[in-house]
């Protein structure tokens, strides 16, 4: 069993409908090799123009979709959390509303020169990324208000409310691209170990009011 399918098998709710929706539309596409999706990365110190960069790019993408759509586009990744140091690479988390037009947004953002890497081994989450520009971005599609748009809401809230645990996880990145790992998927899976913790860290605190 592959990845996606394997978290596939785990997956409810509006994450396995996005899963159904993703595997369906991506049908059209030619697959992604593991090859292209790999890259080289670099990991920087912290830049204070990371969450402005995102509110740019955000509109920009809101200007190209309807709301109804994609109700809501949110900053995630280690470029949200002040001070975490991280590939210098933003990360845009959107929601998509009606997961029956995958198609329709994908495409929208491809005008927008966006790279379109299908589900890229996570289940529910369509990628893309866009390159060889002033500010490099990466694209994660989520049903809005499923598991996955939780989730990374509730990491980057985490990361922003813990200074250790940020502290913990930048600690992780040199570690790895120091020993070797400057390979993004080498990279990921040099940390993941970390990431998963502070995932679960993040599942168990309180919701807010």
């Amino acid at each position: 069993m592959n990845e996606p399918e394997h978290q596939s098998a785990r997956m409810q709710g509006l994450d396995a409908a996005a899963h159904e929706a993703f595997v369906l539309f991506g049908e059209s596409r030619e697959p992604t090799p593991r090859a292209v999706l790999d890259e080289r990365i670099t990991v920087c110190a912290a830049d204070p123009a990371w969450p402005s960069w995102f509110q740019l790019e955000a509109a920009r993408l809101r200007s190209a979709v309807p709301g109804d759509l994609v109700p809501d586009i949110q900053h995630i990744g280690s470029t949200a959390v002040p001070g975490l140091d991280a590939k210098p690479i933003v990360d845009l988390m959107v929601g998509i509303g009606e997961l029956g037009r995958i198609a329709d947004l994908v495409e929208r953002l491809e005008r927008l020169g966006y790279e379109s890497l299908g589900e890229a081994g996570v289940a529910g989450r369509w990628a893309l990324r866009k390159r060889d520009v002033a500010q490099s971005s990466n694209i994660a599609i989520v049903a809005h208000d499923g598991d996955w748009w939780k989730l990374n809401l509730a990491v980057r809230d985490f990361l922003r409310a813990n200074a250790e645990a940020a502290r913990n996880y930048a600690s992780a990145k040199w570690h790895a691209v120091s020993n070797g790992a400057d390979m993004l998927l080498a990279y990921s899976d040099a940390k993941r170990v970390v990431i998963e913790r502070i995932a679960a860290e993040a599942r168990i605190l309180p919701s807010g009011p």
